[in-house]
Parts: structure tokens; sequence; C-alpha cells
């Protein structure tokens, strides 16, 4: 078994770097770390899970929303306000689609692509949360990923604040052997939210994966992938399948 001591990173394929680096700035609350020729690497400030981006060209494949990732707000009048900006600023971003918000495991998202194609979720689990023993399930991914409240100071105009980077989505063809990888070979965590679905998460924090069975579809991006920090040195790559 492989000694891991967190998820580290996950990567995005868009078709324009800048085009999309502005969305996660401005609609997501990110900042920059780090940018070379074609790539870029954010990080939302309250939480340590990194977001690279890659640009892939205007001929990157669609990438379907099966595989997106998520961002959380600490209450469901935030998602209203957040499908409100977003609609209002769809063509100043290049916005694809804008779903109204709605109630999906346990969860009041509204969704949306950016101009990369990727999808992205903004989230809120205040109802939840209500009840301690409630929010506990899971691994407890469902709780504030956060120790502080990120302030609206420091993210101003819009009517939500993105508290986080929470989450990432893939798609598994074999939901039993993608989590027995995932506790064999790199000892995270696996917890079973239904029978299509698991939570991977290392124990000692929140942000999580989640493991959709569903065929695989031809196409895809095949660096799209998550990563482990080893307690060696090195980084072990998780490519999404």
């Amino acid at each position: 078994m492989i000694r891991t001591v967190g998820l580290s990173a996950t990567h995005m394929e868009c078709r324009n770097l800048q085009e999309s680096m502005v969305v996660m700035t401005d609609l997501l609350a990110f900042e920059k770390i780090s940018e070379k020729p074609a790539e870029a690497t954010l990080k939302h400030p309250n939480t340590h899970w990194l977001l690279v981006l890659h640009d892939g060209g205007p001929d990157a494949p669609a990438k379907q929303m099966h595989n997106h990732w998520g961002v959380r707000v600490r209450s469901s009048e935030e998602v209203d306000r957040a499908y409100e900006y977003l609609t209002a600023h769809k063509a100043e971003y290049k916005l694809g689609a804008i779903g109204k918000p709605t109630w999906s495991h346990g969860s009041y998202s509204c969704y949306f692509v950016e101009p990369g194609t990727n999808g992205w979720e903004i989230e809120c689990y205040e109802a939840f949360n209500r009840k301690e023993t409630t929010a506990q399930q899971f691994g407890a991914v469902k709780m504030a990923h956060w120790s502080e409240v990120y302030p609206e100071d420091r993210f101003p105009g819009r009517g939500y604040v993105p508290q986080g980077f929470t989450h990432g989505t893939l798609v598994a063809t074999d939901l039993e052997s993608t989590g027995e990888f995932y506790t064999d070979v790199l000892g995270l965590e696996v917890h079973r939210f239904s029978d299509h679905v698991i939570y991977v998460k290392h124990p000692n924090t929140r942000t999580f994966v989640a493991a959709i069975e569903a065929p695989r579809k031809r196409g895809g991006w095949p660096l799209y992938r998550g990563g482990a920090t080893a307690r060696q040195r090195g980084c072990v790559g998780c490519h999404k399948k």
C-alpha cells in the first residue's frame, strides 16, 4: 500500500486558458498560484486542494457533466443568488448551460458549464447538516471543509461566497474494483453513498472524489486526473476512468 498524506491536486483541460481561469477567479473565488505556457495552478484560499488548468486548444474534446467539480456556499439562498449572477453574466464569461438550482444527494446545487465545456457545481448542504448524526455520515464530507468563514469582503458584489473547493467527480465502470484500488493501493477511505456512487477521501481531510458507476464513453482527455501525495518523495497520479 502507498501511504498517502492527502488528495493534493486535480487537473482540468480547457479550450482557452485565460477564459477558463477568469471564470475560476471571478465566479468561484479561486486565486492563481502560478502560471506557465498552457498551464496554470489555482487554489481556493480557504481549502488546500489545487486545481491545475491545462490549455488544450479550441479543438479540445467536450467534457461530460459526470466529470465535474464543486465549490460550496453556506446557505441555500446563496445558491439562488449564484444562479441569478451566473445567468446575468453568462455572455460576459462565455458560459455554457446553466441549470436552475435543484435538490440532489442532500445538496441544493446550481450546475453550469465553463467556456472549456467543463461542468461545475455550486452546492450547499445547509439542510443536510442540521442534525449532527446526519452530518457525520459518509466521512463527514458534507460538513464544512474550512475552519474559518471566507468573508464577503474578499468576494464582494456577487451575492454568494464560495467557502471552499470541496470535490470532484469521475466515472467508474466497475465501482467495486475502483473502491478496492483506492483503499488497498492508495490507503484512502471509501464511503458508500448509494448503489452507484462512492465517496473517496483521505482520513485526515474532507476533500472528496465522488465515483459514479456508468458506462465508459469514447473521447475524453488522457491526462484528466487527480493526485494524491505520498509520504515518500513523489506524487501518485490517479487517472480518471
